[in-house]
């Protein structure tokens, strides 16, 4: 039986966030700044609700939830960010660049679909996450506040 087009969409969103979830893992692998962890945390919890909160649409339209279970690409995603954070802080920092920018662009085009109302609501809410995720990391890898006085300094 074929899925709802809206239910596609919302368990490749889900997808999405299940991928950068295991991206964060990685990177929180090897990046030992307090502050930049307790982000990298945060945003990684976020990613967790997004998946949460997709299922219980995607489990209302009729779907089957996703499990916290990467994809090949998300498990690519997850090596690369490994690789990458490997060679430090900011390193890991730029591979998470490149992830959010990624759940960044996704996101922006799933606000073009037609979705319910509600549905809406939440694609938005997660849009405004990923804004926030990106805005930090880029300001975090301009600043560098782990590298200086700067530490205790919010970003």
């Amino acid at each position: 039986m074929a899925m709802k087009p809206e239910v596609e969409k919302l368990r490749s969103l889900a997808q999405l966030d299940v991928d950068a979830v295991g991206a964060y893992d990685a990177a929180l692998a090897r990046v030992r700044e307090p502050l930049v962890r307790e982000r990298l945390n945060e945003f990684r919890a976020d990613h967790v609700r997004h998946v949460r909160d997709l299922n219980t649409f995607i489990v209302e339209l009729g779907g089957e939830p996703l499990e916290l279970r990467p994809d090949l690409k998300g498990a690519a995603m997850k090596g690369l960010t490994a690789m990458t954070s490997l060679m430090g802080t900011e390193a890991a920092l730029m591979a998470m660049l490149g992830n959010e920018e990624i759940t960044n662009r996704v996101y922006e085009m799933a606000l073009h679909f037609e979705w319910s109302a509600p549905v809406r609501r939440l694609v938005q809410s997660h849009r405004r996450d990923e804004e926030r995720h990106i805005t930090w990391i880029r300001d975090a890898v301009r600043v560098r506040p782990w590298a200086g006085d700067e530490l205790g300094a919010p970003v």
